[in-house]
């Protein structure tokens, strides 16, 4: 099959044709539509969320190599980069060594959540994924959803 050869067919858009932005949106929600379709298949098959985030936290940690004391604004700052990765945006930041919390938008994205018919508290649960790497160096992980935005809340763990 000769690669080079023109389709017999008319592309609108075609693949080579999407800027770098265009492909990064285009990665981002198809990131969260991965997310949001199996936070929705594991609630309907009554398969538990709680055990679903841990095994993500547990899969993910591997990433962040030996566990060790972090800062609270440290750790919050290398989530964030994970969030805005899959198309959240900061609204609002504070990091501190003790204490990091940050408002965020865009994850889950309503918009997709609503076109896709997921609930955007079902798919918000994957933030639970991020408490056993949290715990793992010494740190307390506590997030919320009110309306669109997820407030993200880091603090040293209790003893």
């Amino acid at each position: 099959m000769d690669q080079d050869a023109p389709p017999d067919f008319e592309i609108e858009h075609g693949h080579d044709a999407y800027t770098t932005e265009e492909l990064l949106e285009h990665a981002q929600a198809n990131a969260q539509l991965a997310i949001m379709a199996t936070a929705a298949f594991f609630d309907e098959q009554g398969v538990s969320l709680d055990a679903w985030t841990r095994a993500i936290g547990r899969v993910f940690a591997r990433g962040w190599g030996e566990p060790r004391p972090w800062d609270a604004g440290e750790f919050l700052d290398a989530i964030l980069t994970n969030i805005r990765a899959i198309g959240g945006e900061v609204v609002s930041v504070v990091l501190q060594s003790e204490h990091a919390e940050a408002v965020t938008v865009g994850f889950p994205d309503p918009d997709l959540c609503a076109q896709f018919g997921v609930d955007i508290a079902l798919a918000a649960r994957y933030n639970d994924a991020i408490a056993p790497i949290a715990a793992e160096r010494g740190l307390s992980w506590v997030w919320t959803l009110e309306d669109d935005q997820t407030r993200y809340l880091v603090g040293r763990a209790s003893a």
